[in-house]
């Protein structure tokens, strides 16, 4: 099914990105605005010029009572109480304030919005008031600890703004996160050779298009995998009736020649009989490892069954036993477990044991050592097998699950031309298990071992 290339554009989305981000900040502009209009309102906060406001209110009454009277003045501001001739006779000014506001009243000084003044005459003299020109609040306690309230409504515009941002940011990466899920999961499952699963739409038009790309690439790549399993299956068919029909032959050459072995030979001809039985045999073993290589190219499922480790551990003992009395080794073994419980298909495990044993065996001398480690770590079971060959090779550690292959000190069968180890790992991980290859620490050898999820 093609996706079609419906939705919207990114150029359109980004557009709309950043109106959403215009929109937001500019509600945050107007909500700290509305909040400072409404602290103006209820009078939680007194504009910049209410004291001064204040002064020309009670100017009149300030420059007219009998004495001077400081509780006429507004809080927050400081006075200098002059004599007519310009003497100092009441002041509650610091050093500094009081010298500018002296030279405001000789006419030198001036006003700003840190600091401003007003001077007001009396029958007995002047008073210079100083005040400053910004917003202040009604609470003293909020005056004396909180920052200056241009400062605190700043901070909070500068901090509305940077969530608002922030928020849609997120909101909207989210969203386009959303879209790219149909992406994602597509290329996963194509990357896993899973094609069975339908791909899914988006509601960006560039994203579908992508998604048109992966849907030629499924049936593309579905079409490919298909063509090859059956060149594949086909290969093997082949392999098998090939394989069938040289039996045939062989056999009756086999058969002719053990005939000729019961006749009078001279000695010539028995030597060419015996190559006959020689190579006869031989080719009989190329065609059984063709086989083998065949099936295991086909071994897809297991017969999983929950055996437990005791039972398992006994077969495991009596396979052993039995390789290395045929190989003329010594048996040791370090065998200690949890009877616990494992799935296992008995007879594919044995095929990978029996492929290891093999390996052990091909590469150590007569009556050399061949020991058997069993022990239970965690949720597995560890099953070692460490000989006392020359060991593996940096390469052989790298390639030796590999197929076919064989190097100079390869732990391969002989007689599986490079398909021992491979046809082993496989099996183990069809198991849930894991095959480690290493050498030996304690001495010079080889040692293959064999993790088994237990329960």
């Amino acid at each position: 099914m093609e996706v079609k290339a419906k939705g919207q554009s990114l150029k359109k989305i980004l557009f709309k990105y950043l109106l959403s981000i215009g929109l937001g900040l500019v509600i945050s502009i107007g909500f700290i605005l509305g909040v400072l209009q409404a602290a103006y309102q209820f009078k939680w906060i007194f504009p910049a010029n209410y004291t001064e406001s204040l002064l020309l209110k009670r100017k009149t009454e300030i420059a007219t009572s009998k004495k001077f009277e400081k509780s006429l003045l507004p809080e927050n501001t400081s006075y200098l109480f002059l004599s007519k001739d310009g003497k100092v006779l009441e002041t509650n000014m610091n050093g500094k304030t009081q010298d500018r506001a002296l030279d405001y009243h000789k006419g030198s000084g001036y006003s700003n919005a840190n600091l401003s003044f007003m001077e007001l005459q009396r029958p007995d003299g002047s008073v210079v008031v100083a005040y400053n020109l910004k917003p202040s609040y009604r609470n003293p306690w909020m005056q004396r600890n909180l920052p200056q309230i241009n400062i605190l409504f700043l901070s909070l515009l500068l901090l509305f703004c940077f969530i608002s941002m922030i928020t849609i940011t997120f909101i909207w990466a989210k969203k386009i996160s959303r879209e790219l899920n149909p992406l994602l999961k597509a290329s996963d499952e194509i990357g896993k050779q899973n094609l069975d699963f339908e791909i899914g739409k988006s509601n960006i038009q560039e994203f579908n298009e992508i998604l048109k790309s992966l849907e030629k690439m499924k049936l593309g790549l579905s079409t490919s995998l298909e063509t090859n399993w059956r060149e594949e299956e086909k290969k093997r068919n082949q392999i098998a009736a090939l394989s069938h029909d040289i039996k045939t032959p062989l056999a009756i050459i086999r058969g002719n020649a053990e005939l000729l072995g019961e006749t009078d030979l001279t000695e010539d001809q028995e030597i060419y009989l015996k190559y006959i039985r020689k190579n006869t045999s031989r080719i009989s073993k190329y065609i059984e490892t063709l086989m083998f290589v065949n099936k295991s190219n086909q071994v897809k499922d297991l017969n999983l069954l929950e055996v437990k480790v005791e039972k398992f551990v006994e077969n495991i003992e009596k396979l052993t036993k039995e390789f290395t009395a045929s190989y003329q080794l010594k048996l040791l073994e370090n065998i200690h477990y949890e009877n616990k419980s494992l799935m296992l298909d008995a007879k594919e495990f044995e095929r990978a044991f029996l492929n290891i044993l093999s390996n052990a065996g091909d590469h150590s001398s007569k009556n050399a050592s061949l020991e058997l480690r069993i022990s239970s770590k965690n949720d597995q079971l560890e099953i070692s097998i460490l000989d006392q060959g020359p060991g593996f090779t940096k390469e052989d550690l790298f390639y030796a699950t590999d197929q076919f292959y064989q190097g100079d000190k390869s732990r391969h069968s002989k007689e599986n031309y490079g398909i021992g180890l491979f046809v082993a790992e496989q099996i183990i991980k069809m198991h849930g298990g894991r095959l480690i290859l290493e050498n030996r620490r304690d001495e010079i050898g080889a040692k293959v071992s064999i993790l088994l999820p237990v329960k």
